[in-house]
């Protein structure tokens, strides 16, 4: 079973504040007492929806991602629209 993308946001930004680094999938698999590819689609997801950039050296948190956490959103409840001008 995969984990939700909030539990996977709020770990990325906890290593993230402690190393100034990017975090790697494999910290976080590690972290959380998961297989890296439990992780593969909910750090998809949070790429998607822009609030974890992708490194060559592992992931980012973005400032909106830090934004949704300090309010408490669950970035599963998120609706992402892209509005197109025809």
């Amino acid at each position: 079973m995969s984990p939700s993308s909030h539990t996977v946001l709020v770990a990325v930004v906890d290593q993230y504040q402690n190393s100034d680094e990017p975090v790697t999938a494999h910290s976080i698999a590690e972290s959380q007492g998961l297989s890296e590819e439990a992780l593969t689609r909910p750090l998809e997801s949070l790429c998607e929806l822009e609030l974890l950039e992708s490194t060559e050296q592992g992931y980012r948190p973005t400032v909106t991602a830090r934004e949704l956490l300090a309010l408490d959103i669950d970035p599963d409840d998120v609706l992402v629209l892209d509005l197109v001008e025809e």
